[in-house]
């Protein structure tokens, strides 16, 4: 009888026993750096000295008006001790600029929820805490509107032809503030504004798929063209600021791999430079070495690594995203599973839409991914149309929906994944038909994937299973 290892797998909302065979290799996730013994002062101390840029009492005065920008609910992926890292800074800045004589009257909170749903304010307080939320009426505190021409500013291109097109608040305020959870090395940075505070017309530029993709991952800020791209459009926004004045501050901060995850470090300071000092702490507590790629990849999906269905309902193109972007595409370098190699993931999959937060999502599914499927030509044909439909343009600004081409951009970025790996098999999928929608082949366990996966590549096959969460990301070496 071949020995095996015994592991609890992430399923969806709870977990699977599953027996692996013996050789199979386990990753280990990194241990929580420590958390700062008093992150409010942290806080302060960063915002006191800021990385190339003016403190607070040179950046504004009485008549300064100020807007203080935020990770939307979607962040983090693993919640964090409270109280929130959003609440903490933004308490801190209304009583520094209350001090500096700035008036409430003054003071703008927007939630940078991109194409993202729009949150309501019960949902707005699980991140800010029901003070600030109380303490600021609709037209003070609000969420980022990418449909709205009024509240929308285009600056141009960029040299290589990528429209820049921000929130106004980001320009014509006398001070703008970015407050940020880097949960990865993708997020953060220039990323925040650039993305977090743009439009459709922005976000296309780098949100579309790339038939002739390399695989540089996005979580491997040094070789990814995703932060170039951004920093490129970046550039297009200091330019405009540096012509009147003005500089953006941004406050960044690192969490650990512990659950719930904790505060481990704090950076104020202009975005470039700022992000430099935030990416090492997050290299530091995330990456960790793997030596060579594997045959066969296994990952357990959890539902609370998804971002898009925070507060909310996965469905089974979050399903397909959370498998393809968020569990194969965690690495530096290269995959964990060799080209050609066999991906294997576990989720129920079921077929659930949320009504409200999700009718493109279910009309992709439904209308389109029956007939066509490869992720190129769906963007070419149904991405415009998708962005300014009528209905989802109205239900993303008034009803709490994601923008309309919000599932085609998770649609594309399975792209690669499905481009490297010869068979993704789902296990434990409830609905055989959205599983093979998903480009999926549905099987009933893992266990009956890996013994499948040998009887296609060999019974010597090497086998990687990766236990997700916490988040960290495998830097794989040659061997």
């Amino acid at each position: 009888m071949p020995r095996t290892i015994l592991k609890e797998v992430s399923f969806g909302d709870t977990t699977i026993k599953t027996e692996f065979p013996e050789r199979t290799r386990i990753l280990q996730p990194p241990e929580p750096l420590p958390p700062l013994k008093n992150a409010e002062q942290a806080i302060r101390d960063a915002l006191a000295s800021p990385i190339d840029h003016e403190p607070l009492s040179k950046s504004v005065g009485p008549q300064s008006k100020v807007a203080i920008a935020f990770d939307d609910p979607c962040m983090p992926m693993i919640p964090m001790k409270p109280p929130d890292f959003r609440e903490m800074a933004i308490t801190i800045l209304l009583e520094e600029l209350e001090k500096l004589g700035v008036s409430k009257h003054n003071i703008r909170l927007i939630c940078a929820n991109a194409l993202h749903r729009k949150w309501t304010r019960k949902e707005l307080a699980t991140i800010l805490g029901t003070k600030i939320v109380q303490a600021f009426g609709p037209s003070h505190l609000y969420c980022h509107d990418a449909e709205d021409p009024e509240s929308l500013l285009y600056l141009g291109e960029t040299d290589r032809g990528f429209e820049v097109e921000v929130n106004r608040a980001v320009i014509e305020s006398d001070l703008f503030i970015y407050v940020n959870i880097t949960n990865s090395a993708m997020n953060g940075g220039w990323k925040s504004i650039v993305v977090g505070l743009s439009s459709f017309r922005s976000i296309r530029h780098h949100h579309r798929p790339f038939p002739g993709a390399s695989g540089k991952s996005v979580m491997d800020h040094k070789r990814s063209s995703f932060q170039k791209l951004l920093g490129e459009m970046g550039k297009l926004v200091d330019a405009e600021l540096d012509r009147r004045g003005r500089r953006i501050l941004t406050l960044e901060s690192v969490l650990n791999t512990a659950r719930p995850s904790e505060l481990i470090a704090v950076f104020a300071g202009h975005p470039v430079k700022t992000h430099e000092e935030t990416l090492k702490i997050v290299d530091k507590q995330q990456v960790i070495s793997v030596q060579g790629q594997s045959d066969v990849v296994v990952y357990g999906l959890s539902n609370q690594m998804d971002h898009y269905s925070k507060l909310s309902t996965i469905n089974p193109i979050l399903v397909r995203n959370l498998g393809l972007s968020y569990s194969f595409g965690l690495y530096h370098n290269k995959p964990v599973v060799r080209e050609g190699g066999i991906l294997i993931l576990a989720h129920p999959c079921p077929r659930v839409f949320h009504p409200l937060h999700q009718p493109s999502y279910k009309e992709l599914f439904e209308e389109v991914l029956p007939h066509l499927q490869d992720p190129y030509e769906v963007w070419d044909v149904y991405s415009e149309d998708y962005a300014h439909r009528p209905e989802f343009i109205h239900k993303y600004r008034y009803a709490y929906a994601y923008h309309g081409a919000h599932p085609l951009i998770l649609w594309g970025q399975g792209a690669f994944a499905l481009r490297h790996v010869s068979r993704v098999f789902l296990a434990g999928a409830t609905d055989s038909e959205a599983a093979q929608r998903l480009g999926f082949e549905p099987i009933t366990s893992i266990e009956e994937a890996i013994q499948e996966a040998e009887n296609t590549l060999g019974k010597d096959c090497s086998i990687t299973y990766q236990p997700i969460p916490p988040f960290y990301i495998p830097r794989v070496e040659t061997v």
